[in-house]
């Protein structure tokens, strides 16, 4: 069976979209969409050379007999572009932030609790290969009780996106619930999180710099993000548990250089050096063939709306924790 689909919005990431969906042969990209016309064609050339390019997205559906799209526009322009999907009866991933704004994103998974076809957010940092491995070692108890999870990111520059840097919300909504994400797929649900933002970046209007920590019944979970004006790159996730901890240092997105480590007491067990590109563009591919298989009844899908929707409640949480100056309850109508 091959599923008809559309990309819409041809930026930057779409290069790793659609290396993800050529690797599956029951999808099929037959249609680019992309306000500047020139860019579509210039992925159409790349990455699907048989497929139809457009600039408008109605025009798109209209056009197209499809199955699928997948949406890669801006986060204020999300939810529009999703209604508009869904009314042309489409299963959709759409990239994530689901939305700049939590009420808009709670009425649109509202929306998709009887949408008869498959609804998911393209988050796909949790699909790293290398996480992969520690999730499934956390599970099965490996690390015995875990106390202390510290996820960071602190990129030396700013994003190349225009758009990222001129949003009101910066690196924490952007890049942040990544992290957020990951530690949720850990660890659940937390109870609260305490926040500092700060503006050290002339270049982006939104916070630069962030530290959020999350606390959880037997547990607290530390996370730091930026987007610096530096040199310097640092980037790694430590788990530490009673029996085991998992040590992992490297860019957690593009680069050329990483390593795991799990250690067993006072043993390191495992210790392997690992290509974050590789990682990197493997996470789309795992992310976007859960999908296909959740189109074709095969299994069912981890990032629904509602799994992000608890996502962006995290995060959000943050922001009112860094305006208030104290720490805010995580599940609190905010």
């Amino acid at each position: 069976m091959s599923l008809r689909g559309a990309l819409y919005g041809c930026g930057m990431i779409s290069e790793f979209h659609l290396r993800g969906w050529n690797r599956i042969p029951e999808a099929e990209i037959v249609a680019l969409c992309n306000r500047t016309l020139a860019r579509a064609e210039e992925r159409r050339v790349q990455f699907a050379p048989a497929a139809h390019t457009y600039s408008d997205l109605t025009t798109m559906l209209a056009a197209e007999r499809l199955d699928f799209i997948d949406i890669l526009t801006t986060p204020e322009r999300h939810e529009e572009h999703c209604r508009v999907a869904m009314a042309a009866g489409l299963h959709v991933i759409c990239q994530k932030p689901l939305s700049d704004n939590l009420e808009y994103a709670r009425d649109l998974v509202s929306a998709t609790a009887s949408y008869p076809r498959q609804f998911a957010v393209h988050e796909n940092h949790r699909y790293r290969p290398w996480f992969q491995r520690v999730r499934s070692q956390f599970q099965a108890g490996d690390f015995g009780k875990v106390s202390f999870v510290r996820i960071e990111h602190l990129n030396a520059t700013e994003p190349a996106e225009s758009y990222k840097n001129q949003s009101s919300s910066g690196v924490w909504l952007e890049y942040g619930s990544h992290l957020v994400d990951m530690m949720r797929s850990l660890l659940g649900e937390p109870q609260s999180v305490y926040a500092r933002m700060h503006h050290v970046n002339q270049n982006v209007r939104g916070e630069s710099i962030v530290h959020a920590l999350f606390e959880y019944a037997d547990c607290t979970a530390v996370i730091d993000v930026g987007w610096k004006r530096g040199a310097l790159t640092q980037s790694s996730m430590l788990l530490c548990g009673d029996a085991g901890e998992a040590w992992y240092e490297g860019t957690l997105t593009r680069g050329t250089e990483a390593r795991l480590q799990i250690s067993a007491g006072a043993n390191v067990v495992s210790d392997e050096p690992l290509t974050p590109y590789d990682e990197y563009v493997e996470s789309f591919y795992l992310l976007q063939r859960e999908f296909t298989d959740a189109m074709l009844g095969l299994r069912p899908l981890i990032q629904t709306g509602e799994e992000h929707l608890r996502t962006l409640e995290c995060t959000f949480a943050a922001y009112v924790s860094a305006r208030e100056g104290k720490p805010v309850l995580i599940g609190k109508r905010i």
